[in-house]
């Protein structure tokens, strides 16, 4: 089991620097292989103690007990497998944003600039020719169909999207502290097949994610988009289009429509009839948002200061 972790461990961080348990599982099998712990700990600087302990647990055979986690079920690893298919998804849309809003904005004096830190959203802000931000922009990927839309929610299932109540409020909080308009930006491609992703998936690489931390699935993810048949994928997503909607207008028509269109706060049993799912505010695609391309035109025509005074008004 460790020579697997160690292995794969070692392939998906062959460009980068390896993360801390990757290290202490390299350090674990030197030792296990005849090195002396003095000899490892000099090497590695990890403390001696901490690491006979773990020696001691691998070789009695509890290889997860240094780990400081449970062996994951066959539900766990699949779990984690759609984890990193969903991560490959959202990482291939926003490749897609990149690509056409660096060509779209810079013709009319605008730049993209990165603001995902920590990877807790997909942030990009758009900086004006003054170098001053104008606008944040955050990206969801939409692929799964909701498909009892049209009893809950009176909408069909191919015109839906579940945005996170919590995710609409975080949103404002942002906004109100940044005075930056905040923007939903959302790729929708329910007809991609996911099974056909996830099947590419190996199970080592599953049962990794799933012992594993982010940093490690995101490893995982550029690992395989480098792989040939990852260019199906992005084929897929490319011919999707974005539809935008402002925080503000989210949050207008959550008010608006709570019970029509939050339907976990009218359904009594809601956590046992969708076990696991968030509490979501159902928005139309087709009418309730604008094509990302007629967003780029009102940016271009109007100029930025009429359409931020509209985002924040909650207008688009």
């Amino acid at each position: 089991m460790l020579d697997r972790y160690v292995r794969w461990m070692e392939d998906i961080f062959a460009d980068r620097e390896p993360p801390r348990m990757a290290l202490r599982a390299r350090a674990i099998q030197r030792v296990l292989n005849g090195e002396s712990i003095e000899d490892v700990t000099a090497d590695t600087r990890l403390p001696k103690y901490h690491l006979r302990r773990w020696v001691e647990a691998v070789g009695a055979g509890d290889f997860y007990e240094w780990l400081g986690r449970r062996e994951p079920s066959e539900e766990r690893i699949q779990r984690a497998r759609q984890g990193i298919a969903q991560m490959m998804l959202a990482t291939v849309a926003e490749e897609h944003f990149e690509a056409l809003a660096t060509g779209s904005l810079r013709d009319h004096g605008f730049s993209v600039e990165d603001d995902r830190v920590g990877r807790t959203d997909t942030d990009y802000r758009v900086i004006d020719r003054a170098g001053r931000p104008v606008l944040r922009i955050n990206i969801k990927f939409h692929g799964t169909l909701f498909r009892q839309a049209e009893e809950y929610v009176r909408l069909a299932p191919g015109d839906c999207f579940a945005l996170a109540t919590y995710k609409i409020h975080g949103a404002l909080l942002r906004q109100d502290q940044e005075r930056l308009p905040y923007v939903f930006l959302i790729i929708s491609v329910p007809t991609f097949p996911r099974q056909t992703l996830e099947g590419q998936i190996s199970t080592d690489l599953a049962w990794l994610a799933s012992v594993s931390n982010r940093a490690t699935e995101e490893a995982i993810v550029s690992r395989l988009l480098g792989e040939p048949w990852a260019n199906e994928v992005r084929v897929h997503v490319q011919r999707a289009g974005f539809r935008v909607i402002s925080a503000r207008r989210a949050d207008g028509l959550m008010r608006q429509q709570l019970f029509d269109r939050v339907h976990a706060l009218r359904l009594r049993g809601f956590n046992n009839l969708f076990r696991g799912a968030e509490i979501n505010m159902h928005l139309s695609l087709s009418r309730e948002m604008i094509a990302f391309e007629e967003f780029l035109d009102l940016l271009a025509t109007r100029g930025e200061r009429e359409l931020t005074v509209r985002l924040d008004r909650g207008e688009i």
